[in-house]
């Protein structure tokens, strides 16, 4: 679908930068198995992941990825704690059913007739392979761990099981990884919220809401155009995704998106811990030999296709793939299809703003 050149003029409160205490938790959960979040996301991630021992990652996989619409809210509360007393006291086959039936609304990889036809979730529980494939029709091949899955399916049969796990992993995960980083940042987050409410958002067309609070060429994004069709937008700031936009869906007609906590462009409120990560996020996406090397190229010979660029730097195409997309989540590099194929040219503009916001925190003129 093409997508417009801006959206309709804001209804008032459409759009909002909402702090989400429990989303932003899942969301940072969410990240430390997001294996292209490796660039500007700064350091929490890392000590992170390299805290966790390979039954604790594969678990964190499986109960993030394997349940994420059962852990979602379906409401949003005051912390993450109060989170885990909901969840705790809810319904064991009542969470089960509300991820599948977050699934018999998504249609990622299908055509969208798929969901006129209604899901038969007793025959599709039956069987391990019925149950994937339903997955496998749904998100298509990219976005499914076959084997995951297939872990998974032993719990969703059996609800308390299920239940028992996710509450039990989330606890020890908030208690032993996350609490006392939320504490850290929740400050810093609260302080971003404020000067976004400041800004005239609802002057704003939802487009140019979206570029500007997120600092991203959000339009580029393969789901752009679906920001035209919720009631309301939040617009989450967290303080580990760096530049990187991900979505997360409510229940009704409003959709979460989940952006790095920044600073509006123009506030003339400094929150200096927010000017260290955006510096530290650009510089490390500048900081490997071989990112660098791509942007170079690039910058000597002008735009070139993901296949040229592979074949300059002899790596394979999961490791340049990776690198561009690193390079292009941060700013540097703008993407478009030529022929049916992805080429990449420099953001000039990019480069020259991060020249210039080092030059000012270091120096300070």
């Amino acid at each position: 679908m093409p997508l417009p050149t801006t959206f309709e003029p804001l209804v008032q409160e459409s759009v909002i930068v909402s702090l989400e205490p429990v989303r932003n938790a899942i969301a940072s959960m969410l990240a430390v198995i997001m294996d292209h979040m490796t660039t500007g996301t700064g350091t929490w991630l890392d000590r992170t992941r390299n805290a966790l021992s390979a039954e604790e990652m594969a678990r964190h996989r499986l109960v993030i990825n394997g349940f994420f619409h059962a852990i979602l809210p379906d409401q949003e509360l005051g912390s993450f704690p109060e989170y885990l007393e909901a969840l705790a006291a809810s319904d064991a086959t009542a969470m089960r059913d509300r991820m599948l039936n977050a699934y018999a609304e998504i249609c990622m990889a299908c055509d969208e007739s798929v969901l006129k036809e209604k899901v038969d979730w007793v025959a599709t529980l039956k069987s391990v392979d019925a149950y994937v494939s339903l997955l496998l029709e749904r998100f298509g091949e990219d976005h499914v761990d076959v084997d995951l899955e297939t872990e998974a399916y032993g719990y969703v049969i059996d609800p308390p099981a299920m239940k028992k796990l996710i509450v039990g992993h989330l606890t020890w995960f908030w208690e032993q990884h996350l609490a006392k980083e939320w504490a850290r940042v929740e400050p810093m987050l609260k302080e971003t919220v404020k000067a976004f409410e400041k800004s005239h958002l609802e002057k704003m067309s939802r487009l140019e809401a979206a570029r500007f609070i997120t600092g991203q060429d959000i339009e580029k994004l393969s789901w752009a155009h679906t920001l035209e069709k919720p009631e309301r937008i939040i617009f989450i700031p967290n303080p580990h995704v760096g530049p990187f936009v991900t979505r997360i869906h409510y229940d009704g007609g409003t959709v979460g998106l989940i952006f790095g906590a920044r600073q509006p462009e123009g506030t003339a409120v400094r929150i200096p811990e927010l000017d260290r990560a955006d510096i530290a996020a650009r510089m490390s996406a500048i900081s490997d030999d071989t990112r660098l090397r791509i942007l170079q190229l690039i910058g000597e010979r002008g735009e070139l296709r993901s296949t040229d660029i592979m074949e300059e730097v002899e790596l394979s195409q999961p490791s340049v793939s990776r690198y561009l997309t690193q390079l292009s989540a941060t700013g540097y590099l703008q993407e478009r299809r030529v022929n049916g194929a992805k080429a990449y040219a420099l953001n000039r503009e990019r480069i020259e703003k991060t020249l210039q916001a080092v030059h000012k925190f270091l120096l300070g003129d």
